[in-house]
């Protein structure tokens, strides 16, 4: 600890008015206030509790009076801190994304993009700077029931004020996880919780591939799955099934050339049972969620980015083109590999990616382990372009696929009922 750790602070069991020094530690969990005497602590306030809002709407306002600070609120009690502007800057870029801000009157609505059951999804303006941003405010669906959040603490009682949605981006920042949607803010206006966010220069791999008519180049596509891995490796560890692992929720952005994951409205916890399954688009849905046999677990994403790299190898759901077939061929897991000549190794990924039995998928760290991801490989194969590719496999039979529209999902797929073929 030195000085730019120590702070000003009003409201800590001291009369009206008074202000004394305080020691704020950040931490992943959030932060350590301790008294400067002794280092004992005075508050411990994590992102995930649910009684913890912080206000930075004078910082961020710049009415801020006699010097900068901000105010929280926790546990019922209200606390002013001070600091320089120093301070409060690099305290300010730790709380984005992890704790939850009193809304700012700086972002004013601009325009309403589309709005459904579940969201709103809105262009404001920061009337500071005069940019625009996006802001996604959560109308209702599935919350946060009790669970622990952290995995390394209980959360206490009320959590589920807080949506899902936003205990997950909160998470996965807290993690720093890459490849997401950088946010600017969490926010909750007294009704409704919403995130801002800067509009990037992004495109679905839905309209890559619609782009590419030839397809992608195997280097290329190769990169996407690994990067793709990287962030599934995260989702295992924190327990998080994403539920919308497809050609239109996955996108890449042409500014940091990187696929970016930018919706979670489908996304769970593994330990939030007892809730519906969230939709799953047909011919994407890991078929143990229509199956009493098996778990359901994070080895799901793997089930959906198995279908997502047949997807960009061959340019068409594996389970068919119609979305009845496509969904009878989805339950039992039945398909076949085009017959175009392709490296093995990617082919045995593939298949062990879409093992009907979750327990035989290999875990992402393990993929990542895979030949195809090696140095030595994706040099190999970035050196013969996709057009190559197909000229030298000219005789095989390519069958020509028009992208379908993948909008479609299942809501409740527990529900459904189908007959089965017996294996």
């Amino acid at each position: 600890m030195n000085q730019n750790d120590l702070y000003l602070i009003e409201g800590l069991n001291l009369k009206k008015e008074r202000k004394t020094q305080i020691y704020i530690i950040s931490e992943p969990l959030g932060l350590k206030l301790l008294d400067p005497l002794n280092l004992t602590f005075k508050l411990l306030v994590y992102w995930s509790n649910e009684d913890v809002l912080l206000d930075w709407n004078d910082y961020l306002e710049r009415t801020c009076s006699n010097g900068f600070y901000f105010k929280l609120y926790f546990q019922g009690q209200e606390y002013k801190i001070e600091g320089s502007a120093e301070q409060l800057s690099t305290l300010y870029d730790f709380c984005i994304g992890k704790f939850i801000f009193k809304k700012s009157n700086i972002y004013q609505l601009n325009r309403i993009i589309s709005t459904n059951s579940q969201y709103e999804l809105s262009v404001v303006t920061d009337v500071l700077n005069n940019k625009q941003y996006l802001e996604k405010r959560i109308l209702s669906g599935f919350i946060s029931q009790g669970i622990d959040v952290s995995n390394s603490f209980d959360t206490q009682s009320g959590l589920d004020k807080i949506p899902e949605e936003i205990r997950i981006i909160q998470l996965l920042n807290a993690q720093k996880c890459p490849y997401i949607q950088k946010v600017l803010s969490i926010c909750y206006d007294g009704e409704h919780y919403s995130f801002i966010y800067t509009n990037q220069n992004l495109i679905s791999l839905k309209q890559m591939l619609k782009i590419q008519h030839m397809g992608l180049a195997l280097a290329f596509i190769i990169e996407i799955i690994e990067q793709l891995l990287t962030v599934l490796n995260i989702f295992q560890e924190l327990e998080i099934i994403h539920n919308n692992i497809n050609l239109d929720q996955i996108h890449y952005s042409l500014d940091s050339n990187s696929i970016i994951f930018n919706s979670f409205s489908n996304s769970t916890f593994v330990c939030n049972k007892g809730m519906p399954i969230k939709c799953n688009t047909i011919g994407f849905i890991p078929p143990e969620y229509l199956s009493n046999k098996y778990l359901i677990s994070p080895q799901a994403n793997i089930f959906q980015l198995g279908t997502l790299f047949y997807h960009l190898l061959f340019n068409q759901n594996p389970f068919g083109n119609d979305q009845q077939t496509k969904l009878k061929n989805n339950i039992v897991v039945k398909y076949s590999i085009p017959n175009i000549q392709m490296d093995k190794d990617i082919i045995e990924v593939l298949k062990s990616m879409m093992q009907i039995n979750p327990k035989k998928r290999k875990t992402p760290k393990e993929y990542m382990c895979s030949k195809i991801f090696k140095p030595s490989y994706k040099s190999k194969i970035s050196k013969n372009s996709f057009l190559k590719f197909l000229k030298d496999n000219s005789s095989s039979k390519i069958d020509e696929f028009e992208v379908e529209d993948e909008t479609t999902s299942i809501q409740k797929v527990k529900l459904l009922s189908f007959n089965k073929k017996k294996n």
